[in-house]
């Protein structure tokens, strides 16, 4: 009875154009299947690049502290300003200057053992008196910038030092 099977089934022969369509068809669906691979993969890299961007995003924007501080000095001394940036008196905008230092010391100490915001990447030390007074230091370039600014809100004050920045 098997030899009858294999007698039988030796005899069955398939078209040859059948052939060659049904080898097209396969290739084709491979085909296919790689395309929808490729593109689930690329699918999966767009999505990881766009949470390494937002998380690059988030961790490069700007962060700022403001915290109150007393200076202890009435009188400052800055010593020879080689770079007076800005003092602008407008009747709503208040007051706002910015000096450059020749050293650390020049500003008040104060002020550096505050917690440092970010601001355009840059770390800088913001306080605020009881007074009112805005006080920011920060070295920029291997300067040492000490800024005031008098009468103004927290969103005028830094971005007058996002412009010095």
């Amino acid at each position: 009875m098997q030899e009858q099977y294999k007698k039988v089934n030796d005899r069955i022969h398939v078209p040859e154009e059948l052939m060659r369509r049904t080898k097209d068809a396969v290739r084709r669906e491979e085909k296919k299947r790689k395309v929808r691979a490729i593109r689930r993969y690329t699918a999966l890299a767009a999505c990881f690049c766009l949470v390494c961007l937002g998380a690059w995003r988030f961790s490069a924007r700007d962060r700022i502290i403001v915290q109150e501080v007393e200076i202890d000095r009435t009188e400052m001394s800055i010593g020879l300003n080689l770079g007076k940036h800005e003092v602008e008196a407008d009747g709503d905008k208040g007051v706002f200057q910015a000096d450059v230092c020749e050293t650390r010391e020049e500003v008040p100490e104060e002020l550096w053992e505050l917690e440092p915001s970010r601001i355009s990447g840059q770390e800088i030390y913001i306080g605020k008196t009881a007074d009112g007074v805005w006080h920011a230091a920060f070295e920029n370039d291997g300067e040492v910038w000490y800024a005031t600014g008098e009468g103004m809100q927290e969103d005028e004050f830094t971005d007058r030092l996002k412009d010095i920045l």
